[in-house]
C-alpha cells in the first residue's frame, strides 16, 4: 500500500533515486519493484520480536549501511515513533512522517491507506488530490510450482490464502475467516470443477489439517514472495482475508475476494472491477473495531463468522464472470 508513494514520486522527478528500506521478509519483492533504485533490508524479525539486544543491533546494521548518506527527503510511512530511529542516523534537507506535529499528518480513517501515503508525498489533501497507482514489479513463477500448474491448463484456478494475519511482533486471528468456512467453501469450489490451491508460506503448515479430505492442490511453503505473487497473477481468483497475501494479491492486479471483519476494506481495497470486498461486520456496532494500532479485546470475530461460504463462493463467480 505505501508503494503508490513510488509512482508519485517519479511524476514529480523521473530522475529522482529512490532508497527503500524495507526488512528482510518483503525484501525479495521490494527488490523486484520498478522505480526503486536501491532496497536497503533490516532484519525485521529482530526489529518486531528480538531482546533488546537483538533490537539495538539490527537497528545499528540499518545505521551502518546508511552511514554518510545524504537524501533530500526521508519519509517514513509509519504512525509509531520508533521507525523513525532507523532513519535517525541519516543526513536529511527534509523529513516527514506520519503523527508528526502539523496539521492532519494522520492516516483520515476509513481513505485507502494508499492515497494517504501519497498524501506524504504530495502534501496535497482536497480535490487537487491525484490517485497513484503502484508501480510494476516483475514476477516469475518459482520453476516447481509452474510444473504443478500446468497440469491443470484450461481449468479455472481459484486460490485460497487461509492463514497469514502475523507478523513477528503479533499474531492476530480476528483477522481470519474461520478455517472450517475456508474448507466449506473449497468443497463448493472442486465440485463445480475449479481447481483450488492452497497458498501461504511455511508458518501456515497448520492450516493443512482442514483440507485433508478435500481435493485441493498443497501449495503451502512451496513459493517464494515473488513466486506467490507470479501465482495470484495466473489465477482465476483470490480469496483471502486482511493479511498478507490480499495485498501480494492485489500488487499484481489479480482478481481478489477480500474477506473482512475487524478492519474496513475502504483503508484495504481500492474500488476496482477486479475486486470484491465482502463485510459482514458492518451490521455490528463494534465493527470496526481497529484503531490504527490495536484491536478489540475480542474473545470472537463474530464480524468474519457471520459470512458464509455460499456468498463467498457466489462472489468468485462474478468476479469471474466480470
Amino acid at each position: 500500500m505505501a508503494l503508490p508513494m513510488v509512482t508519485a514520486l517519479r511524476a514529480q522527478d523521473v530522475a529522482t533515486q529512490i532508497t527503500w528500506l524495507c526488512g528482510s521478509t518483503a525484501a525479495p519483492l521490494v527488490q523486484r519493484v520498478e522505480g526503486i533504485d536501491e532496497c536497503v533490508v533490516v532484519d525485521d524479525v529482530a526489529v518486531l520480536s528480538g531482546n533488546r539486544a537483538q533490537k539495538a543491533q539490527a537497528v545499528m546494521n540499518g545505521w551502518s549501511t546508511l552511514r554518510g548518506r545524504r537524501f533530500d527527503l526521508v519519509i517514513t510511512a509509519h504512525s509509531d515513533p520508533r521507525y523513525r530511529m532507523l532513519g535517525a542516523r541519516v543526513r536529511a534537507v527534509e523529513r516527514r512522517w506520519l503523527g508528526e506535529r502539523s496539521e492532519r499528518t494522520r492516516l483520515v480513517p476509513g481513505r485507502y491507506y494508499g492515497d494517504e501515503y501519497v498524501r506524504l508525498v504530495t502534501a496535497i489533501d482536497d480535490e487537487r488530490a491525484i490517485r497513484f497507482p503502484a508501480p510494476r514489479v516483475r514476477v516469475t513463477l518459482d520453476s516447481e510450482v509452474a510444473q504443478r500448474i500446468a497440469a491443470f491448463a484450461g481449468r479455472r484456478l481459484i486460490a485460497l490464502a487461509p492463514g497469514g494475519a502475523r507478523n513477528p511482533a503479533r499474531d492476530n486471528p480476528l483477522r481470519r475467516w474461520p478455517l472450517s468456512n475456508y474448507a466449506a467453501l473449497a468443497r463448493q469450489l472442486v465440485a463445480s470443477g475449479d481447481v483450488v490451491l492452497l497458498t501461504g508460506t511455511v508458518d501456515d503448515e497448520w492450516i493443512r489439517g482442514a483440507f485433508v479430505d478435500i481435493d485441493v492442490t498443497d501449495l503451502i511453503g512451496a513459493t517464494t514472495l515473488p513466486g506467490l505473487a507470479a501465482l495470484y497473477e495466473r489465477c482465476a481468483a483470490v480469496v483471502t482475508h486482511d493479511s498478507g497475501p490480499l495485498h501480494i494479491a492485489r500488487l499484481v492486479d489479480a482478481r481478489v475476494v477480500g474477506l473482512f471483519g475487524p478492519t474496513m476494506p475502504t483503508t484495504i481495497l481500492r474500488d476496482s472491477p477486479r475486486a470484491i470486498a465482502l463485510w459482514p461486520g458492518v451490521a455490528l456496532p463494534c465493527a470496526p473495531c481497529y484503531d490504527g494500532q490495536n484491536y478489540a479485546a475480542c474473545p470472537s470475530n463474530r464480524c468474519l463468522q457471520l459470512l458464509a461460504p455460499e456468498v463467498v463462493a457466489a462472489s468468485v463467480t462474478t468476479l469471474v464472470g466480470r
